[in-house]
């Protein structure tokens, strides 16, 4: 397949060279990421400023650009001006997961499904991590995505779907297997740390996950030990409604 690996660490992300090795050596690979971090920038494309793209030399198994924008935009622009042909959008690896509702966050998540929204097949991998250190291996993460990679080739690729993965940080023998299972639902508690008190008072920002409620969602099954994968539709219609509010609001 040629597969198109997008991220939204940055170009010299770990998560998205180790990806890219792995994933090259069974297909034509070409990476397109930030030039910078650009965690947490949701959906959001560049209208107002110029894109600016400059090829990198990061290794000889595959072709890498680097771009100044958004997530969003680099799946964009290797879609519509990079690659003559993409059959899959590959995002991540993350550093850290993108599960819960923190998928409506994740620049991860978002670059994927802009190529589902453009019917191309596309899946987001993330991999746990201990965010007090730096030194997670991708590795172990890049092989069961690369494993994922081709049962998906083989079974299930579809070009409106995002198929969200999140990995635990174990090792291989450790994790459980996969579980196939809903979103969580994340929430958190935030404190808002006040560290200059002025004109203009400044905050850092400090938040922890509220306890996890449910027990079939992704969630849950990270903290297990599993490998979770959700799909997603980019598609936000609440079909069950429909009827309802249309009888409220609709006139007669």
């Amino acid at each position: 397949m040629n597969v198109l690996i997008v991220n939204d660490d940055g170009i010299n992300a770990r998560g998205i060279y180790d990806l890219a090795k792995e994933i090259s050596k069974k297909h034509e690979v070409t990476v397109v990421a930030p030039r910078e971090q650009k965690s947490a920038s949701s959906h959001s494309i560049s209208i107002h400023n110029p894109i600016k793209i400059r090829k990198e030399n990061l290794d000889k198994g595959f072709e890498a650009y680097s771009l100044i924008g958004t997530p969003a935009d680099c799946t964009q622009a290797g879609l519509s001006l990079i690659c003559k042909k993409v059959d899959l959008v590959i995002s991540g690896i993350n550093r850290g997961l993108n599960c819960g509702t923190d998928i409506l966050y994740s620049g991860t998540v978002s670059a994927a499904i802009e190529a589902s929204i453009y019917n191309v097949p596309a899946i987001a991998f993330s991999m746990e991590v201990d965010w007090n250190k730096y030194d997670e291996d991708y590795t172990i993460a890049a092989k069961l995505a690369s494993k994922i990679v081709d049962l998906a080739e083989d079974k299930y690729l579809k070009n409106n779907v995002v198929l969200n993965v999140n990995i635990p940080n174990l090792k291989e023998e450790e994790i459980k297997g996969i579980k196939v299972c809903k979103l969580g639902e994340s929430t958190y508690k935030s404190e808002y740390v006040l560290i200059e008190d002025a004109e203009e008072k400044t905050y850092e920002i400090k938040s922890n996950r509220n306890k996890i409620e449910q027990e079939d969602t992704d969630l849950f099954y990270l903290s297990k030990g599993y490998i979770t994968i959700t799909p997603l539709h980019y598609d936000f219609t609440n079909f069950k409604m429909l009827e309802e509010v249309a009888n409220i609001f609709e006139m007669r």
